[in-house]
Protein backbone atom coordinates (compact mmCIF):
# COMPACT_ATOMS: atom_id res chain seq x y z
CA UNK A 1 0.00 0.00 0.00
CA UNK A 2 1.32 3.24 -0.85
CA UNK A 3 -0.11 7.07 0.00
CA UNK A 4 -2.68 8.05 -3.30
CA UNK A 5 -3.78 11.77 -4.00
CA UNK A 6 -7.03 11.94 -5.09
CA UNK A 7 -7.10 15.51 -6.50
CA UNK A 8 -9.80 17.73 -6.56
CA UNK A 9 -13.99 16.13 -6.73
CA UNK A 10 -15.07 15.47 -9.49
CA UNK A 11 -17.81 18.33 -10.97
CA UNK A 12 -20.50 15.80 -11.19
CA UNK A 13 -20.09 14.58 -7.44
CA UNK A 14 -19.84 17.77 -5.76
CA UNK A 15 -23.17 18.36 -7.71
CA UNK A 16 -25.46 15.35 -6.46
CA UNK A 17 -23.36 14.77 -2.80
CA UNK A 18 -25.89 17.32 -1.71
CA UNK A 19 -29.07 15.91 -2.77
CA UNK A 20 -28.23 12.47 -2.11
CA UNK A 21 -27.51 14.22 1.13
CA UNK A 22 -30.75 15.57 1.87
CA UNK A 23 -32.77 12.67 0.83
CA UNK A 24 -30.55 10.59 3.16
CA UNK A 25 -31.11 12.99 6.11
CA UNK A 26 -34.83 13.23 5.23
CA UNK A 27 -35.38 9.47 5.61
CA UNK A 28 -32.94 9.63 8.77
CA UNK A 29 -35.08 11.87 10.29
CA UNK A 30 -38.69 10.38 9.51
CA UNK A 31 -37.44 6.58 10.80
CA UNK A 32 -35.33 8.14 13.50
CA UNK A 33 -32.35 6.19 12.42
CA UNK A 34 -31.47 3.41 10.60
CA UNK A 35 -34.12 2.06 8.00
CA UNK A 36 -34.55 0.05 4.81
CA UNK A 37 -35.62 3.26 2.87
CA UNK A 38 -32.04 5.07 3.84
CA UNK A 39 -29.97 1.55 2.94
CA UNK A 40 -31.53 1.92 -0.70
CA UNK A 41 -30.44 5.21 -0.54
CA UNK A 42 -26.94 4.73 0.76
CA UNK A 43 -26.34 2.35 -2.32
CA UNK A 44 -26.93 5.22 -4.79
CA UNK A 45 -24.77 8.24 -5.91
CA UNK A 46 -21.39 7.89 -5.05
CA UNK A 47 -20.41 5.46 -7.51
CA UNK A 48 -21.19 7.01 -10.84
CA UNK A 49 -18.72 6.43 -13.77
CA UNK A 50 -17.28 10.00 -13.18
CA UNK A 51 -16.45 9.68 -9.25
CA UNK A 52 -15.30 6.26 -10.38
CA UNK A 53 -12.87 7.55 -12.99
CA UNK A 54 -11.81 10.12 -11.32
CA UNK A 55 -10.60 7.55 -8.67
CA UNK A 56 -9.42 4.97 -11.21
CA UNK A 57 -7.15 7.75 -12.53
CA UNK A 58 -5.68 9.27 -9.44
CA UNK A 59 -4.96 5.94 -8.04
CA UNK A 60 -3.12 4.99 -11.50
CA UNK A 61 -5.23 2.54 -12.30
CA UNK A 62 -4.90 0.36 -9.10
CA UNK A 63 -6.24 -0.81 -5.91
CA UNK A 64 -5.82 1.68 -3.14
CA UNK A 65 -5.01 -1.36 -0.54
CA UNK A 66 -3.56 -3.81 -2.34
CA UNK A 67 -1.78 -2.07 -5.83
CA UNK A 68 -2.94 -4.00 -8.12
CA UNK A 69 -3.59 -2.91 -11.17
CA UNK A 70 -7.67 -3.16 -11.96
CA UNK A 71 -10.47 -3.56 -14.39
CA UNK A 72 -12.35 -0.56 -14.27
CA UNK A 73 -15.41 -2.05 -15.12
CA UNK A 74 -15.75 -4.63 -12.42
CA UNK A 75 -13.85 -2.92 -9.99
CA UNK A 76 -16.07 -1.18 -6.67
CA UNK A 77 -15.99 2.22 -5.44
CA UNK A 78 -15.03 2.00 -1.59
CA UNK A 79 -15.68 4.03 1.49
CA UNK A 80 -12.89 4.37 3.63
CA UNK A 81 -15.42 4.89 7.03
CA UNK A 82 -17.99 2.55 6.03
CA UNK A 83 -21.41 3.78 5.17
CA UNK A 84 -23.59 0.98 6.75
CA UNK A 85 -22.14 0.55 10.43
CA UNK A 86 -19.03 0.00 11.50
CA UNK A 87 -17.25 -3.21 12.76
CA UNK A 88 -15.01 -1.95 15.36
CA UNK A 89 -13.56 -5.20 16.29
CA UNK A 90 -10.47 -7.14 14.36
CA UNK A 91 -10.95 -10.66 12.51
CA UNK A 92 -11.49 -13.21 14.53
CA UNK A 93 -12.53 -11.22 17.81
CA UNK A 94 -15.97 -10.64 19.39
CA UNK A 95 -18.37 -8.50 17.30
CA UNK A 96 -18.55 -5.06 18.36
CA UNK A 97 -20.85 -3.06 15.91
CA UNK A 98 -21.49 0.88 15.45
CA UNK A 99 -24.72 0.25 13.06
CA UNK A 100 -25.04 4.41 12.89
CA UNK A 101 -21.98 5.17 11.54
CA UNK A 102 -21.21 6.56 9.12
CA UNK A 103 -24.15 6.93 6.69
CA UNK A 104 -23.37 10.75 6.42
CA UNK A 105 -20.36 9.85 4.91
CA UNK A 106 -21.33 7.72 2.09
CA UNK A 107 -20.81 10.84 -0.60
CA UNK A 108 -17.87 12.49 0.86
CA UNK A 109 -15.27 12.66 -2.32
CA UNK A 110 -12.40 12.36 1.09
CA UNK A 111 -14.31 8.96 2.15
CA UNK A 112 -14.77 7.36 -1.38
CA UNK A 113 -11.05 5.21 -2.74
CA UNK A 114 -11.39 2.75 -5.43
CA UNK A 115 -10.96 -0.91 -4.25
CA UNK A 116 -10.56 -4.19 -6.59
CA UNK A 117 -13.18 -6.77 -5.74
CA UNK A 118 -11.14 -9.12 -3.29
CA UNK A 119 -10.28 -6.23 -0.99
CA UNK A 120 -13.56 -5.19 -0.34
CA UNK A 121 -15.36 -7.87 0.28
CA UNK A 122 -16.60 -9.58 3.46
CA UNK A 123 -13.51 -11.63 3.70
CA UNK A 124 -11.67 -8.64 3.78
CA UNK A 125 -12.02 -4.55 4.22
CA UNK A 126 -15.54 -4.84 4.40
CA UNK A 127 -16.87 -2.74 6.97
CA UNK A 128 -14.41 -3.25 9.62
CA UNK A 129 -13.15 0.00 10.76
CA UNK A 130 -11.98 -0.33 14.13
CA UNK A 131 -10.41 2.55 16.69
CA UNK A 132 -7.55 2.84 18.91
CA UNK A 133 -8.19 1.78 22.77
CA UNK A 134 -9.63 5.28 24.49
CA UNK A 135 -10.04 7.38 21.60
CA UNK A 136 -13.08 9.55 20.79
CA UNK A 137 -15.31 7.88 18.68
CA UNK A 138 -17.89 9.99 16.45
CA UNK A 139 -20.87 10.44 18.16
CA UNK A 140 -23.68 8.50 15.74
CA UNK A 141 -26.42 11.46 15.10
CA UNK A 142 -29.75 11.76 16.11
CA UNK A 143 -32.73 13.16 14.58
CA UNK A 144 -33.33 15.38 13.63
CA UNK A 145 -30.35 16.14 11.59
CA UNK A 146 -29.58 18.95 9.41
CA UNK A 147 -30.82 17.97 5.94
CA UNK A 148 -28.35 20.95 3.96
CA UNK A 149 -25.54 19.64 5.46
CA UNK A 150 -25.82 16.20 7.05
CA UNK A 151 -22.07 14.91 6.25
CA UNK A 152 -21.44 17.84 8.87
CA UNK A 153 -23.51 15.99 11.61
CA UNK A 154 -20.54 14.49 13.32
CA UNK A 155 -16.93 15.29 13.56
CA UNK A 156 -14.60 12.46 12.87
CA UNK A 157 -11.59 14.50 13.16
CA UNK A 158 -10.78 13.03 17.10
CA UNK A 159 -10.56 9.39 15.90
CA UNK A 160 -7.83 7.51 15.80
CA UNK A 161 -8.61 4.45 13.38
CA UNK A 162 -6.44 1.40 13.08
CA UNK A 163 -7.18 0.91 9.87
CA UNK A 164 -4.88 2.96 7.27
CA UNK A 165 -5.87 5.37 5.29
CA UNK A 166 -3.97 5.43 1.73
CA UNK A 167 -5.38 9.04 1.23
CA UNK A 168 -4.11 10.03 4.59
CA UNK A 169 -1.75 12.02 6.46
CA UNK A 170 0.08 8.45 7.40
CA UNK A 171 2.54 6.95 4.57
CA UNK A 172 1.81 3.08 4.72
CA UNK A 173 5.39 2.41 4.32
CA UNK A 174 5.61 3.54 7.40
CA UNK A 175 3.64 1.45 9.10
CA UNK A 176 4.25 -1.89 6.69
CA UNK A 177 7.14 -3.12 5.69
CA UNK A 178 7.32 -6.99 3.59
CA UNK A 179 9.98 -8.50 5.18
CA UNK A 180 12.18 -12.02 3.62
CA UNK A 181 11.97 -15.33 5.78
CA UNK A 182 14.42 -18.51 5.22
CA UNK A 183 17.09 -16.33 3.69
CA UNK A 184 19.26 -19.45 4.60
CA UNK A 185 18.46 -20.21 0.71
CA UNK A 186 18.81 -18.71 -2.29
CA UNK A 187 17.05 -15.49 -2.72
CA UNK A 188 14.92 -16.61 -5.38
CA UNK A 189 13.37 -19.08 -2.52
CA UNK A 190 12.68 -16.29 0.19
CA UNK A 191 9.49 -15.59 1.05
CA UNK A 192 8.10 -12.51 1.73
CA UNK A 193 5.44 -11.59 4.24
CA UNK A 194 3.84 -8.36 5.49
CA UNK A 195 5.21 -7.01 9.04
CA UNK A 196 3.45 -4.55 10.68
CA UNK A 197 5.61 -1.90 12.47
CA UNK A 198 2.98 0.06 14.52
CA UNK A 199 -0.82 -1.17 15.77
CA UNK A 200 -1.95 0.71 12.69
CA UNK A 201 0.19 -1.18 10.42
CA UNK A 202 -0.73 -4.72 11.65
CA UNK A 203 -4.56 -4.28 12.32
CA UNK A 204 -4.45 -2.79 8.27
CA UNK A 205 -1.93 -6.35 7.58
CA UNK A 206 -5.10 -8.56 9.54
CA UNK A 207 -7.49 -6.80 8.01
CA UNK A 208 -7.09 -7.34 4.50
CA UNK A 209 -5.26 -10.25 4.86
CA UNK A 210 -2.47 -9.09 2.74
CA UNK A 211 -0.32 -12.40 4.19
CA UNK A 212 -2.29 -13.93 0.90
CA UNK A 213 -0.45 -11.77 -1.06
CA UNK A 214 2.85 -13.61 -0.28
CA UNK A 215 3.09 -15.41 -3.51
CA UNK A 216 2.26 -12.88 -5.90
CA UNK A 217 5.08 -11.19 -4.01
CA UNK A 218 7.32 -13.77 -4.29
CA UNK A 219 6.39 -13.86 -8.05
CA UNK A 220 7.41 -10.44 -7.83
CA UNK A 221 10.83 -10.82 -6.59
CA UNK A 222 11.60 -13.47 -8.91
CA UNK A 223 11.08 -11.28 -12.04
CA UNK A 224 13.45 -8.23 -10.21
CA UNK A 225 16.45 -10.79 -9.59
CA UNK A 226 17.24 -11.02 -13.17
CA UNK A 227 18.11 -7.62 -13.85
CA UNK A 228 19.33 -7.51 -9.82
CA UNK A 229 21.90 -10.02 -10.52
CA UNK A 230 22.96 -8.11 -13.80
CA UNK A 231 23.93 -4.97 -11.88
CA UNK A 232 26.09 -7.35 -10.03
CA UNK A 233 27.99 -9.28 -12.69
CA UNK A 234 28.97 -5.98 -13.83
CA UNK A 235 30.26 -4.29 -10.68
CA UNK A 236 32.19 -7.25 -10.20
CA UNK A 237 33.80 -7.09 -13.34
CA UNK A 238 34.47 -3.53 -13.30
CA UNK A 239 31.83 -2.36 -16.28
CA UNK A 240 30.36 0.69 -13.97
CA UNK A 241 29.03 2.75 -16.44
CA UNK A 242 26.36 -0.04 -17.35
CA UNK A 243 25.46 -1.66 -13.82
CA UNK A 244 24.57 2.26 -12.92
CA UNK A 245 22.62 2.01 -16.23
CA UNK A 246 20.44 -1.45 -15.98
CA UNK A 247 20.13 -0.34 -12.36
CA UNK A 248 18.61 3.11 -12.94
CA UNK A 249 16.18 1.57 -15.59
CA UNK A 250 15.16 -0.95 -13.15
CA UNK A 251 14.10 1.90 -10.67
CA UNK A 252 12.56 4.03 -13.68
CA UNK A 253 10.73 0.88 -14.56
CA UNK A 254 9.63 -0.59 -10.67
CA UNK A 255 8.74 3.01 -9.88
CA UNK A 256 6.56 4.54 -12.24
CA UNK A 257 3.21 5.75 -10.66
CA UNK A 258 1.79 2.81 -12.79
CA UNK A 259 3.85 -0.06 -11.74
CA UNK A 260 2.14 -2.68 -9.48
CA UNK A 261 3.33 -3.99 -6.11
CA UNK A 262 5.42 -0.28 -5.75
CA UNK A 263 5.51 -0.78 -1.37
CA UNK A 264 6.53 -4.51 -1.91
CA UNK A 265 9.37 -3.48 -4.50
CA UNK A 266 11.10 -0.67 -2.53
CA UNK A 267 10.84 -2.55 0.31
CA UNK A 268 12.49 -5.47 -1.43
CA UNK A 269 15.05 -4.22 -2.35
CA UNK A 270 16.25 -3.09 0.53
CA UNK A 271 16.70 -6.61 1.75
CA UNK A 272 17.95 -7.76 -1.90
CA UNK A 273 20.15 -4.71 -2.46
CA UNK A 274 21.40 -3.60 0.67
CA UNK A 275 21.64 0.04 1.43
CA UNK A 276 25.39 -0.24 2.44
CA UNK A 277 26.17 -2.15 -0.83
CA UNK A 278 24.44 0.31 -2.93
CA UNK A 279 26.78 3.48 -1.21
CA UNK A 280 29.55 1.63 -2.07
CA UNK A 281 29.05 1.01 -5.53
CA UNK A 282 27.03 4.10 -5.40
CA UNK A 283 23.89 2.66 -6.91
CA UNK A 284 21.13 5.57 -6.31
CA UNK A 285 18.44 4.86 -3.43
CA UNK A 286 14.85 4.17 -5.22
CA UNK A 287 12.49 7.42 -4.63
CA UNK A 288 10.26 6.54 -1.68
CA UNK A 289 6.93 5.13 -3.91
CA UNK A 290 3.42 7.46 -3.50
CA UNK A 291 2.11 10.93 -3.57
CA UNK A 292 4.61 13.23 -1.42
Amino acid sequence: MIRIARGAAPIGLEKSAPRYQAAAAKVFNRHRGMSDALQEILSKGYNSRATKQALYLAQHEKCAWCERQMDFSSSPVEHYRPKDGAWRHLPGQKPRIDKGHYWWLAWSWSNLLFSCSRCNDRGHKANYFPLRRKTRKARAPKAPVSRSRPDSISDVSKERPLLLDPAGAEDPLDHIEWYPTNTRFNRRDWLWTPLGLTDEGRATIEILQLSELAGRAQGHVRSLLPIIEEVEQHLAAGRIPEAHKRWNQLIADSFTPEAQWSAFAWHALRHLVPPSYRAQHQLADPRRPGAP
